[in-house]
């Protein structure tokens, strides 16, 4: 059975038989010999003794032990809670890292497509407010077209190509997704147009989730 530990209590005795124990223990003789009448009269708390050693009980020593074994499983359970929230917060960190590094990413492919873009516009402005612009260069009829596929874009080429192999991993998921849907699996054969009218349809479904 658990006693509820009034601690404040418990101190305040301690601390008086404390004193009370070390009187005794300087006391000339045996003490045991003396009454506890003649104890008092010597200062002798006796009173704080029996107090203590009341409180002290084997139910109080037992509501301490329990006190302390459910401190124990308290602790326990803050720290390993602390170590989901220390496994959380890194987790956390990497995904920052990582969004971190996909913005950089695309900043600088969105930085190199811009400056592309712009060299792209200065050519049209210029080829189209300069009447003379091929004879100046010294072009020949259609040299304007050449001019304009001689301009190299690497970074918009890389971007189109990757938007185009997006787009195909894209088209083959719904492919997939409805060949699933009605029954469909590797081992059946299809026609050119079953397939086409397929992927045009998958093409549709792509078109309206992205317009939405």
């Amino acid at each position: 059975m658990t006693t509820e530990i009034d601690y404040q209590v418990l101190r305040d005795v301690s601390e008086r038989a404390i004193t009370a124990m070390t009187h005794l223990s300087i006391l000339p003789g045996d003490d045991d010999l003396l009454s506890e009448k003649k104890l008092k009269e010597l200062g002798i708390d006796i009173d704080a003794i029996h107090a203590f050693k009341i409180m002290a009980g084997p139910e109080t020593v037992l509501s301490l032990l329990d006190e302390r074994d459910a401190l124990n499983e308290r602790m326990a359970e803050l720290e390993a809670n602390l170590a989901e929230l220390a496994e959380d917060q890194q987790k956390a960190i990497e995904s920052i890292k990582q969004a971190d590094a996909a913005v950089k990413l695309a900043h600088e492919k969105f930085s190199a497509l811009a400056a592309e873009n712009a060299v792209m516009k200065k050519f049209c402005k210029d080829a189209a407010f300069d009447a003379d612009y091929e004879a100046e260069l010294g072009m020949e009829r259609g040299g304007f077209s050449d001019a304009l596929n001689d301009i190299e874009t690497p970074a918009t080429d890389a971007f189109l190509a990757e938007v185009r192999a997006q787009a195909f991993n894209d088209l083959c998921s719904v492919f997939v997704k409805d060949a699933t849907v009605v029954g469909l699996d590797d081992g059946d054969i299809v026609t050119v147009k079953e397939a086409k009218d397929a992927l045009l349809h998958c093409a549709e479904q792509l078109r309206k989730g992205g317009n939405q």
